[in-house]
């Protein structure tokens, strides 16, 4: 393709400016399947991007790949904001978790897809499988090619930045669990959503994992055993991050605190908390 970045078989990258988390300003655009293919977050909102992109299908197109659908990995805006427009420009229907197109009322999803299904296939027969991976949105799919073991990530890790645990449609402990769950796959390489792919895949999976325990037993320190106001524990729990940050950092630590709730290590009244343990 002459545009995207080859970053292995089946596997073409064309990052896009998107409206998306800083400092990250692009998501990549993958198009995946080297035989059946599908379009992954189409999300660039200018029309030159989206020109791009309609290009690059023709292209594929003329080169014997049958691009089937545009895949979304979740529903945030900076992984969708061109599905619409590419829909009605190419006739692409488009797939999705169940989850994904409960949030999405905007968008007609025409398939929904469960995890372990197979939604595009490499021209030596190898599929790429969707597996499901809630906690940093409840529908969030990743795509799993086998045969050259490469997981294509969308916001489950980043090359470029960090990724939010938002407590209005995210959940730490669930993303805790995906993240074992595609580590239990052995991948060699990581295609983020935002970023360049990563290598030593295990090692990254492993390190975001024991990250997020880190900042857990920081914020649960951080917490007294007297009702208090999460934000006064900004300081204690994330004063290793910038404050222009703390914004973000809050709604993160709402997070690990509703999780460390079902852990039953802490308990909540209204808008106060308190340590148990």
């Amino acid at each position: 393709m002459l545009e995207a970045l080859r970053e292995s078989a089946g596997l073409w990258r064309l990052p896009l400016t998107t409206p998306t988390l800083p400092p990250a300003t692009m998501t990549n655009h993958y198009l995946v399947g080297d035989l059946e293919a599908v379009l992954v977050d189409p999300a660039a909102p200018a029309r030159v991007d989206q020109n791009r992109l309609a290009a690059l299908l023709e292209e594929a197109q003329r080169a014997g790949i049958v691009v089937q659908a545009l895949f979304l990995t979740h529903h945030h805006r900076d992984h969708v904001g061109a599905a619409l427009d590419l829909r009605a420009r190419l006739g692409l229907p488009v797939w999705a978790h169940a989850r994904t197109a409960d949030l999405l009322p905007e968008i007609r999803v025409d398939r929904l897809v469960a995890d372990a299904e197979m939604v595009a296939r490499n021209a030596d027969g190898s599929p790429w499988q969707a597996i499901h991976t809630p906690g940093h949105a409840p529908g969030h799919l990743v795509l799993w090619h086998a045969t050259t073991s490469v997981l294509v990530a969308g916001d489950m890790v980043a090359g470029e930045g960090t990724i939010l645990i938002d407590p209005q449609d995210g959940h730490m402990g669930d993303y805790l669990a995906s993240l074992d769950k595609m580590a239990r796959l052995h991948p060699h390489a990581l295609a983020p959503a935002h970023g360049q792919v990563l290598h030593e895949a295990v090692a990254v999976l492993d390190h975001y994992r024991l990250h997020r325990l880190a900042r857990e037993q920081k914020v649960l320190e951080a917490l007294p055993r007297t009702w208090t106001e999460v934000d006064v524990l900004l300081p204690a729990a994330y004063g290793d991050v910038s404050r222009l940050a703390w914004p973000i950092a809050l709604r993160s630590m709402q997070s690990h605190l509703i999780h460390l709730a079902e852990l039953s290590r802490v308990e909540r009244s209204g808008e106060l908390w308190r340590r148990l343990t």
